[in-house]
């Protein structure tokens, strides 16, 4: 939003309701006072300040005799070794002989928290006298200049001619505002009129006269700009004793200069990289045109994409209004922005629909040639072998906090394993029987690309680390009661297994259930 541009800046006291002003006044009225001593201790004022806080303290030794005068000014009894009054500031005749010359006034260093705490201290009290109606928008010119589509609003306040029409007015009005209670602000209100001398309008403007565009820049011809006034009703009629009015003013953008353009995003293309939610985004073209040497392109957001999300691309030049363009080129950029849709990131599975045929095919093929190679590794050929491996379904366990150093998702297949199991012990009994048990493999940050095949984690998996037993019941030496038995890992049951493969993992993972009993 556009400001209107002040002379001076100052501290703003936001002034918006009597009712909130007043309580605020009261709950931070103890805080101000503080800061107005502080302030006096730092100024010329010194001297005089210190001398009101040592006078708390002095009144502890009223056995001590002290010498008083009479302040001329507000007719108060002060100590008569004060350069300056306690209670309304103004100088004593010790003060007017000490000083040659009166000192130069620098409203900039004294008047922001003076006039801060008198401010304050004044509102919601009017001034019961008639006033006159002030109409801000006859003093507020608003042009438009620079290239089209590039154009920049300004906005001027007329402070001369608001001083020339009503300056007196608002500089009396103030003056009494501030003087009416110097005996509660212990000086400072008088204080901040006497600081402020020649430039209460310009205090105006600060509090009274300013608002706010909504567009300010690259602004093209025909555009229309809408310039809104802040509220000061109140601050007008009780600080400067005259009623403010004004409305809304509509602008139309008109006499930018018109110059060639060219295509500056022409040949420039946006490349994706990555994993979903965490892939990246980065220029890696340039511009077709020659005048594109002279501009700089930046993304919005280059990291934590998603497919389908948008980044934006803004070209600028070294200079704002891209006056080096034109000085070299003789051109500016036609458009300044341009949005591309993220697309072609791996993303990993969150949920059964992206385990489509063709990636479920992709898992269950390394899944089962994993436990065959185990079979064929560890399993004695003589007494045991597979007979059935049958794919009963998936769970998908996905991280409840992102991590971008854990694990992204959790795929575990789970298989019922059939198995033949057949011995003869020394005694030349014989056992021979199928055996069931269930086991499953973990996927671990399981990834799909563009074609929808798997890209990643194929190799990255764990397996079941709980054995099951399978008893022969028959004894495997004369001199011992030892029976043949078969381990296997896995679990009897899909409860025992769910407990390992899911429940294990809830704390920080969340799941879905995909395995039919």
């Amino acid at each position: 939003m556009h400001c209107l541009p002040n002379p001076r800046t100052r501290f703003k006291v936001p002034l918006s309701g009597v009712a909130e002003r007043l309580l605020f006044i009261f709950l931070c009225a103890a805080d101000f006072f503080e800061i107005g001593f502080n302030i006096a201790e730092s100024s010329p004022y010194s001297n005089g300040v210190r001398k009101i806080r040592q006078a708390g303290q002095n009144n502890r030794h009223k056995n001590k005799e002290e010498s008083k005068m009479t302040c001329t000014h507000c007719g108060k009894e002060i100590d008569n070794d004060l350069a300056f009054c306690p209670y309304c500031g103004s100088r004593t005749e010790n003060g007017a002989a000490a000083a040659e010359k009166p000192a130069k006034k620098n409203p900039r260093r004294f008047a922001l928290p003076v006039a801060a705490a008198a401010l304050l201290a004044v509102v919601g009290v009017g001034l019961a006298n008639r006033k006159p109606s002030i109409d801000l928008q006859r003093y507020v010119t608003i042009t438009a200049h620079g290239y089209d589509t590039l154009g920049t609003l300004d906005v001027a306040f007329d402070t001369d001619k608001l001083e020339a029409d009503y300056g007196k007015r608002i500089a009396s009005s103030f003056k009494k505002a501030m003087d009416a209670h110097k005996e509660n602000t212990y000086g400072l209100s008088s204080l901040a009129a006497d600081l402020y001398n020649g430039s209460e309008t310009e205090l105006f403007v600060d509090y009274c006269a300013a608002g706010s565009a909504d567009k300010t820049s690259r602004l093209s011809n025909g555009d229309v700009v809408t310039y809104s006034w802040n509220e000061s009703e109140d601050e007008a009629e009780m600080l400067f004793g005259v009623r403010v009015k004004y409305s809304d003013i509509v602008y139309t953008v008109s006499g930018l200069e018109k110059v060639n353009t060219f295509d500056a995003f022409d040949g420039v293309t946006v490349e994706f990289n990555g994993t979903a939610p965490h892939g990246t985004a980065t220029v890696n073209s340039l511009p077709t045109a020659a005048a594109g040497s002279c501009l700089h392109y930046k993304l919005d957001t280059a990291d934590g994409l998603r497919n389908g999300d948008t980044v934006t691309l803004t070209a600028s030049s070294s200079r704002e209004d891209f006056s080096d363009c034109i000085e070299k080129y003789g051109a500016i950029p036609a458009k300044t922005e341009k949005t591309f849709t993220v697309s072609g990131l791996d993303e990993y599975i969150a949920a059964p629909a992206q385990l489509t045929d063709t990636v479920l095919d992709n898992l269950k093929a390394q899944a089962e040639d994993t436990f065959k190679a185990y079979a064929a590794n560890h399993w004695d050929a003589d007494s045991e072998s597979l007979t059935g491996m049958e794919y009963m379904g998936n769970y998908i366990l996905t991280p409840k906090e992102d991590n971008t150093w854990g694990n992204h998702n959790i795929v575990s297949l789970v298989y019922k394993i059939n198995v033949h199991n057949r011995y003869q012990n020394f005694a030349d009994e014989g056992y021979e029987g199928d055996n069931t048990y269930y086991w499953y493999i973990s996927f671990k940050n399981v990834s799909v690309n563009g074609k929808g095949t798997v890209a990643s984690s194929l190799n990255d998996y764990e397996t079941a680390a709980e054995r099951v037993t399978f008893d022969s019941g028959l004894r495997q030496y004369a001199f011992s009661d030892s029976t043949m038995k078969w381990f296997y890992y896995g679990y009897a049951s899909l409860d025992d297994l769910y407990s390992a493969a899911v429940t294990r993992n809830i704390e920080k993972y969340n799941h879905q259930d995909n395995v039919n009993a």
